[in-house]
């Protein structure tokens, strides 16, 4: 379903859903008032055919079993409300062709006290600062991402290429707390509904080539599963050559996702923004 530029899943205000190893149907309270005129219009349905519809007596009970048992199925809906939490959005213009690449640095000998690097490479430094901010807002400003707020992922689509993703965790602590605070807000007003959770926003990817030489294939390889890497901004000039932008504070993470595109599933987020931008 369409609504303004927003593809909204129909799943998300009506659904049937097992409860008990019972079918429940569950509607969004937009549908309250429309599923009680239903219900009633079945009724008066079933009473009026189980009288002069049939003539033989067990074809009208048959048909008002049948009858009375969707007008409950209908009448016991579980009903829903949405609350929405926005996460932290740019303040900037987004340029796609400012973020020219993905860079990937190790140091020249092993060293336990050198991790390693992954930073976007940018055209300017402006947009690279800007960039750098909106990342360290989802981190709450603070200078280590432990619980993975900043999701970082590289998904390989054909074997030619990868697409980087960087986007706030929709299970940030400030995520959860502000959905508490407006199912608290909401408890009495909408007593005896399910509070239905929607977390809104912004994904920030980008195709890049994977070929035989791709510094990813290095990174995957090796960087250890219990030490934490680097997430630094470069500076990409006309020429190719890259300049580490030492003014911009690094963010020191312990997360991040491998996978190719068949991998995923729709439980990641990737698998959504992949489909999203296929159907556009």
């Amino acid at each position: 379903m369409k609504v303004g530029d927003w593809d909204v899943s129909v799943r998300s205000l009506i659904s049937v859903r097992w409860k008990n190893h019972i079918p429940r149907l569950v509607l969004h309270e937009k549908f309250e008032k429309q599923a009680k005129c239903v219900a009633r219009s079945i009724t008066a349905v079933a009473i009026l055919g189980s009288v002069i519809a049939f003539p033989a007596w067990y074809f009208s009970l048959i048909f008002a079993v049948v009858m009375f048992l969707v007008e409950l199925f209908i009448e016991k809906a579980i009903l829903e409300y949405t609350s929405i939490y926005v996460q932290p959005g740019a303040d900037f213009a987004l340029k796609p062709e400012e973020w020219k690449g993905m860079v990937f640095a190790f140091p020249e000998e092993p060293d336990p006290k050198l991790l390693n690097v992954v930073g976007c490479a940018f055209a300017t430094p402006e947009y690279a600062h800007k960039f750098f901010e909106l990342l360290r807002e989802w981190n709450y400003r603070e200078k280590e991402d432990r619980d993975n707020n900043i999701c970082l992922s590289f998904i390989v689509d054909d074997n030619t290429h990868y697409i980087a993703y960087i986007y706030p965790n929709p299970k940030r602590q400030a995520v959860k707390e502000g959905l508490d605070v407006a199912e608290d807000a909401q408890k009495l007003e909408k007593y005896g509904k399910n509070h239905q959770r929607l977390v809104m926003q912004m994904g920030l990817g980008k195709r890049f080539p994977y070929t035989d030489d791709a510094k990813l294939k290095v990174f995957v390889k090796n960087q250890p599963d219990d030490r934490p890497f680097w997430l630094k901004p470069f500076l990409m000039h006309d020429d190719g050559s890259l300049e580490m932008l030492y003014d911009e504070e690094p963010i020191l993470k312990h997360h991040f996702k491998f996978k190719t595109r068949k991998a995923l599933t729709q439980q990641e987020y990737e698998y959504h923004l992949l489909r999203s931008h296929k159907k556009k």
